[in-house]
């Protein structure tokens, strides 16, 4: 018989309570950072669309289109906090700086 088989297998370790606060931490961070960047690629492109259709002539549909980044710049931000379980969800100095992007498209567009 080999000798692996009469021997006693470790126990799994347990994580203690700062351990398993630690790594959700970790979690939601990634989290939050993974869907960040998926997310903007939304707002981003968006704005490009809006540049595409003023060129056309249609800044009407443009400035919809903008605005539409606006919101969703917006949606992306509280989902982020969510995500983060930061209190409060809904902060308007994160509010301002994620509609960055739309305003400088509407900068841009105009």
């Amino acid at each position: 018989m080999s000798s692996h088989g009469s021997q006693p297998r470790p126990s799994a370790r347990t994580m203690s309570a700062e351990e398993t606060r630690a790594l959700q931490v970790v979690r939601r961070r990634t989290t939050a950072i993974c869907f960040f960047v998926v997310a903007i690629h939304g707002v981003v492109g968006l704005v490009i669309v809006a540049d595409v259709i003023a060129r056309q002539g249609r800044q009407s549909g443009a400035v919809i289109l903008v605005v539409m980044s606006a919101f969703l710049a917006i949606g992306i931000s509280v989902a982020v906090r969510a995500i983060l379980a930061a209190r409060p969800v809904f902060s308007w100095p994160w509010v301002l700086l994620s509609l960055v992007p739309s305003a400088a498209g509407l900068v841009w567009v105009l």
